[in-house]
């Protein structure tokens, strides 16, 4: 007779905000987030800095993320935190399996081209 296993995950809030900082700085027209991260330096830092202005709360229903991040000059602020918003939501529940019931974006500037 098989033994059936019973598996047991659980997800850091760390793990969730780090993925939702790089789904947020992959999205076109996202200068940084708010703690200064720029997606053209991603490959030279931590995953600690990822997850700088990421906040996660876990409810009853499901996982809320909050996060502030800066617009490139020239980018529909609308469209941009839109595609956040559907960047973060399915990455989370794709690659984590959970149920995300919101998303929030803060935008807290605008980053003008020196060009």
């Amino acid at each position: 007779m098989e033994k059936e296993l019973e598996y047991n995950v659980k997800i850091a809030d760390d793990c969730m905000a780090v993925i939702a900082g790089i789904s947020a700085t992959s999205v076109d027209g996202v200068a940084n987030l708010s703690g200064g991260i720029n997606k053209n330096i991603l490959p030279f830092i931590g995953s600690n800095n990822l997850k700088k202005g990421v906040v996660i709360e876990k409810t009853d229903d499901g996982v809320n993320v909050k996060l502030s991040i800066n617009i490139k000059e020239g980018y529909d602020i609308k469209t941009v935190c839109t595609e956040v918003q559907e960047k973060i939501l399915a990455s989370l529940e794709s690659m984590l399996d959970i149920e995300v019931t919101n998303v929030s974006v803060r935008v807290d500037g605008v980053e003008v081209s020196n060009e």
